[in-house]
């Protein structure tokens, strides 16, 4: 159902093709999850015998693990797509094709989270598969991490929001690699409301500039849209996890408990999860500098158009701002050592409990890196951005690869060839293999999709078209045809083909009724199969037939 919505919601402008396409994708991306949740339905209900949630949880332990490791998977496939995790994640991005408030309120803030909740409700059966642990952890890592250095380089002001959230995502499933399912929800909870605001902020500008998304076409907007700057700088705050918002309560807990699990898996989530923390910080505060506080961009009739927010929305702005702000802090209170709040809600594996290691026992510059490389982050990105005029070099840099090209081309007919700097080309190389999305949708487009549809082409033609036709419909009703046509042009109207009919028939029914009386002494058996009259009435039959179709 949710991907019928989903569907539904992304081609809402139904005359760009580019959303019909997103749409499509979206689909396919969730029925591909779906299935594997649906087989997972199925062998939970092959070897619990149920699939109501009691039944369950109470006999999961006295299973086999590789069972329950197998079923895990299965439920995390689902997560998988449902949760925009790598590699599942190409659709999250086609969604901002539909409108501001169904991209804030559904495909960034609620919607995605249902492969959370999913792993969240099988905590029970989860927590006794160590290996689909670790599988969740490393996934949730490489995510957060591929999709921050994917929005480093993306110009799209959705877009960018859209692939933090994939990394916000990433961190959830970090949480939930690890067993520590309280914190994954209070993460999941506090980002509904800070990722929100920040989409309905992004919806307010793009409605202000008709309809304009690029980035790089804005700037300036703080003193057109002062509230609304005022709002995204503090999801943005919150975004990054800096001291005392929303995000810091969360993400930075994560990250200890990550390095407190003193295992391969928590110490590479917590690498990761560090550099996207930089990562996150970069590309955010890029975003407010090039929409708010670089000079002007866009062109004069967009800021001539530009009006003041009303209060249809500074309320809601307003109230999910006050959200960011606070509700990290109260909602601390319900996780962590002492705080029952959940109750047996969530299972807790004993094997799985290390949050005193993560309380106690780090160093200060472990639980600090974090926060350190997040503001690092933002003021390289506030250096290069607005102290040092990115923009200006943009330009001039690509003034001189312009030239270059041209005076390669003059030079080319005197066999004289410029070597481009290696530096330079692995810098734009990468620029482009990022922008791409790690080439991600090539993959699924050049092997995966035209492979499958050859393979149907082939169905289609061979199968379909070929085998099943010649033995099914096609088949019977050709074969029925021609068996008319012989039996009709036995009626000739001549006595004498009707007395050879006669005669071959007589002949054929004399033969299989005395037959055993000359295979039975040669055979030295006092019954045999011939005895079966049946079988004498289908030899008398194709006997007829064949005499009859060879004389005719």
């Amino acid at each position: 159902m949710i991907g019928i919505v989903s569907y539904l919601l992304i081609s809402y402008f139904y005359t760009r093709i580019q959303a019909t396409k997103a749409a499509l994708l979206a689909l396919t991306m969730n029925r591909l999850g779906d299935m594997g949740l649906s087989i997972g339905f199925f062998a939970l209900f092959a070897l619990f015998g149920s699939i109501d949630y009691s039944t369950v949880f109470s006999i999961a332990p006295y299973f086999n693990e590789s069972a329950i490791t197998i079923i895990s998977l299965l439920l995390f496939s689902g997560a998988m797509a449902k949760s925009a995790q790598v590699p599942l994640s190409t659709w999250l991005p086609g969604s901002m094709e539909a409108p501001t408030p169904v991209s804030a309120l559904l495909h960034a803030a609620t919607l995605v989270t249902a492969g959370i909740y999913l792993i969240l409700r099988s905590s029970p059966i989860i927590s006794y598969s160590s290996d689909t642990l670790l599988v969740i952890t490393l996934i949730g890592s490489l995510t957060a991490f591929v999709a921050g250095t994917t929005a480093l380089v993306q110009n799209d002001l959705k877009r960018i929001i859209a692939f933090s959230t994939i990394s916000q995502l990433g961190y959830m499933m970090i949480a939930l690699g690890l067993a520590q399912w309280n914190i994954a929800l209070l993460h999941t909870v506090l980002h509904a409301f800070f990722k929100a605001l920040l989409f309905l902020s992004a919806g307010v500008i793009i409605h202000s500039l008709n309809d304009e998304q690029d980035i790089r076409k804005m700037g300036g907007l703080i003193q057109f849209m002062p509230f609304t700057y005022s709002v995204m700088l503090i999801g943005t705050i919150a975004l990054l996890g800096l001291p005392w918002l929303s995000g810091f309560y969360s993400k930075d807990l994560i990250l200890e408990l990550a390095y407190g699990k003193y295992q391969f898996s928590g110490l590479f989530s917590f690498i990761l999860g560090s550099v996207t923390a930089f990562l996150t910080a970069f590309y955010s505060v890029r975003l407010i500098n090039l929409v708010y506080l670089t000079v002007p961009n866009a062109n004069k009739p967009s800021y001539l158009n530009i009006h003041s927010e009303n209060y249809t929305v500074l309320i809601p702005l307003s109230l999910l701002a006050l959200f960011a702000i606070f509700l990290g802090y109260i909602g601390s209170d319900f996780v962590g050592l002492g705080s029952d709040f959940f109750g047996n809600s969530l299972f807790y594996h004993p094997s799985n409990i290390h949050i005193i290691e993560a309380e106690f026992s780090l160093p200060v510059y472990i639980k600090l890196l974090p926060t350190i490389l997040s503001i690092l982050g933002a003021s390289l990105a506030f250096y290069l951005y607005h102290l040092g005029n990115i923009a200006g070099f943009t330009k001039f840099n690509n003034l001189n690869i312009y030239y270059f090209n041209k005076l390669n081309n003059i030079l080319k007919d005197d066999n004289i060839h410029i070597e481009k700097p290696k530096l330079g080309m692995l810098l734009v190389q990468s620029y482009t293999f990022l922008n791409r999305k790690y080439n991600l949708d090539v993959i699924y487009n050049g092997f995966i999709i035209s492979g499958g549809l050859k393979l149907g082409y082939l169905v289609s033609k061979f199968l379909d078209k070929g085998i099943i036709e010649l033995l099914g419909p096609y088949g019977l009703t050709e074969g029925s045809y021609n068996a008319s046509q012989i039996v009709s042009s036995l009626d000739t109207g001549i006595i004498t083909t009707y007395a050879l009919y006669m005669t071959l028939g007589l002949t054929s029914v004399l033969f299989i009724l005395f037959s055993p009386i000359f295979i039975n002494p040669i055979l030295n058996t006092s019954e045999t199969i011939l005895n079966n009259y049946s079988l004498k009435l289908l030899l008398i039959s194709i006997f007829t037939t064949y005499i009859i179709y060879n004389n005719n």
